[in-house]
């Protein structure tokens, strides 16, 4: 019988938990939740949490055959789970810097139809250029979080540009704009990209989140694609840490916002999501085990791509994403892999691309 640990972060188990250790259960399959100071190498033995009778039971254990993970955020965590890896297979890796990732794939070309220019910004002076060929662009950091510090630059005047975030607009002078730029740059590389409208009919921004992850058999399914869609239609860049709204009824969202494309607006996406996570995977020398990919749908109704993901969260979709990750938890415990070849830490490509 397999034997799955959740290693999670959290002090305690989460919704999530509850259902991976259920749909676990109804599998055969032995599952507990763990964090990494409940770790003891000496004994190779670990307090873990059993869910049991609807209710979370401490136990011990001996290590797993396989561990769902989440990734290590300190250089402690990071210590701890690099030496669990040396004899166990996890699931979750980094996937690294999310825009030179974007870069390697611009460089294949097989996506290109799908990829929005990207270009490094390293002086002020830099965006002036890309303003004058784009006319609006985004300005943000080479590898974000959560939507931080995304901004919308265009041009109002022969000396006046709107410089956005959330519904915060400033108006600066060239001068101005220059030296806002190189306190960002300061504080973080920085990347330029034109303004993609992903719009609803209402003129709501929004992006679409595509989450797709491996199941049964190490294979990739598409587990739901549902939109971002912003509470204000001032806003330019749509996230959910900004409050924006979602809905899982795609049929309904589709046909509203494309009455006389939706059908083929949809087959774009599932296409997309069939096509990519296997091309995706090919330039990591270790496997992944989902993807959230956020793109945007153009006024063409082009998909475009805006960033890559891994560990996406699965709310909304807690019961298909557990149900697939315990079939690919199972399927990894049953293959002779190697735990030494992992991306817990860095994350790194194949070959080094610089960004």
């Amino acid at each position: 019988m397999t034997r799955i640990g959740i290693l999670r972060l959290n002090e305690n188990p989460q919704f999530r938990d509850k259902i991976a250790c259920v749909v676990a259960a109804s599998m055969g399959i032995e599952t507990f939740f763990f964090r990494p100071q409940d770790i003891d190498f000496e004994s190779r033995m670990i307090r873990g949490q059993h869910f049991l009778d609807d209710r979370w039971q401490t136990s011990f254990d001996e290590f797993p055959d396989v561990i769902y993970n989440h990734l290590p955020l300190t250089e402690a965590q990071k210590e701890i789970f690099t030496r669990l890896a040396r004899d166990i297979p996890f699931t979750t890796h980094r996937i690294g810097n999310k825009n030179v990732v974007l870069k390697r794939l611009a460089q294949d070309g097989r996506f290109r139809e799908n990829l929005i220019p990207m270009h490094r910004v390293r002086k002020g002076t830099d965006i002036f250029p890309l303003l004058e060929r784009y006319g609006r662009i985004i300005l943000k950091p080479a590898n974000g979080k959560q939507g931080q510090r995304i901004y919308t630059i265009e041009p109002e005047g022969d000396d006046s540009f709107q410089f956005s975030h959330l519904l915060e607009k400033m108006n600066y002078t060239k001068g101005e704009l220059i030296e806002r730029i190189e306190e960002e740059t300061k504080r973080n590389p920085m990347i330029v990209q034109p303004f993609i409208a992903s719009q609803t009919i209402h003129g709501h921004s929004y992006c679409m989140r595509v989450h797709v992850a491996k199941g049964a058999g190490g294979k990739w399914k598409l587990v739901k694609f549902f939109p971002f869609v912003s509470n204000n239609n001032q806003e330019s860049v749509s996230h959910l840490s900004h409050g924006a709204f979602s809905t899982t009824r795609m049929d309904i969202f589709m046909e509203q916002n494309y009455p006389d494309t939706h059908q083929e607006v949809t087959r774009k996406i599932v296409e997309f999501a069939r096509r990519f996570p296997v091309y995706f995977e090919s330039f990591y020398a270790y496997p992944l085990d989902a993807l959230g990919i956020d793109v945007g749908i153009g006024a063409d109704g082009n998909v475009y791509i805006y960033e890559v993901n891994s560990l996406p969260g699965t709310r909304y979709v807690e019961f298909q994403a557990e149900y697939l990750a315990i079939q690919y938890c199972d399927h990894l415990a049953r293959q002779n892999v190697s735990p030494a070849v992992n991306g817990l830490t860095a994350g790194w490509m194949k070959e080094q691309i610089e960004a």
